[in-house]
């Protein structure tokens, strides 16, 4: 009877590698769904990112409008009308208690701070440069703000084409440009 028992036992030799076998396959697994959520952390930075140079952009826009508001001589004048790529001379600083600014001086100044706060590499954005129009459309004036910056970084992999490097803003091919339109 004892031998009996002992030939109806299911032999250990088939089951050793099986353990092992279920092992790998968890692993497998496990790495694909690793690389699964690396990828979408990955993809969440770069929108984080994105949105947050879109907002940036949209504070610079309605800084620079705000400081038109403020100085609506120079701005019903035209000193406010500024294109990509234009730089502005040092003006004097117009803050403080003893400024003698002009409304095109004050104008200068704003812009001088408005393009280097668009370029500055702590709160700016990216290769940043804006343009600024005021235009009468029936008596009623209209400030344009567009700013374009790279966006590259956000956009790896997306396809988009810059031939800009770090340092080096000379070309963008496809920038990223916010526009706001508001009346004066």
């Amino acid at each position: 009877m004892e031998r009996i028992m002992q030939s109806h036992r299911p032999s250990s030799r088939g089951i050793r590698g099986f353990t092992l076998l279920e092992v790998l396959i968890a692993l497998v697994v496990l790495s694909v769904g690793l690389l699964g959520i690396s990828a979408m952390m990955n993809f969440s930075l770069k929108s984080n990112d994105s949105a947050y140079m879109r907002t940036q952009a949209e504070v610079l826009a309605y800084n620079i409008m705000d400081h038109m508001r403020a100085n609506n001589v120079g701005a019903l004048n035209g000193d406010y009308n500024i294109t990509f790529g234009t730089t502005v001379s040092s003006p004097p600083n117009c803050l403080g208690t003893a400024n003698t600014c002009t409304p095109a001086t004050l104008a200068q100044y704003d812009l001088n701070q408005w393009k280097q706060n668009l370029a500055s590499t702590n709160g700016g954005l990216p290769c940043g440069d804006g343009q600024v129009t005021l235009a009468s459309n029936n008596g009623v004036y209209e400030i344009t703000v567009i700013i374009q910056w790279d966006d590259s970084r956000a956009q790896l992999g997306s396809g988009l084409n810059t031939t800009s490097t770090a340092g080096s803003c000379a070309t963008i091919n496809s920038p990223l440009v916010f526009s706001t339109t508001t009346a004066l």
